[in-house]
């Protein structure tokens, strides 16, 4: 969904999903602090997708233990190569409940 169609947040997340990430805009601001819901989550990446033309997520590991998730992922634009870990929970009938994400300053593959 990061990389096509935003409004399959809609499917895989709860509805009481929320996300929490340690970046921020360039600009300094945090928009998806605002999400509380599924739709507000397909809202948000359909506004994403406007600001980051060009971004290409790609999974570099992940594991599923139960209800509980973990993903690296590297993001490249353009020259600019990150990485960054998503932790995730799971509702009752399996959907994304919580995410906590993490990226840094380098790719997750070295």
């Amino acid at each position: 969904m990061w990389n096509t169609d935003g409004d399959i947040a809609r499917q895989i997340c709860a509805e009481d999903f929320r996300i929490h990430f340690a970046v921020t805009e360039p600009d300094g601001s945090t928009p998806a602090d605002d999400i509380r819901t599924a739709e507000d989550f397909a809202r948000y990446l359909g506004w994403w997708h406007g600001q980051h033309a060009g971004a290409v997520f790609t999974s570099v590991a992940d594991a599923i233990d139960g209800r509980h998730g973990r993903l690296l992922w590297d993001l490249q634009v353009g020259g600019i190569h990150v990485g960054g870990v998503d932790v995730f929970d799971f509702a009752d009938d399996g959907r994304i409940s919580r995410v906590w994400s993490v990226g840094g300053q380098r790719s997750m593959r070295s």
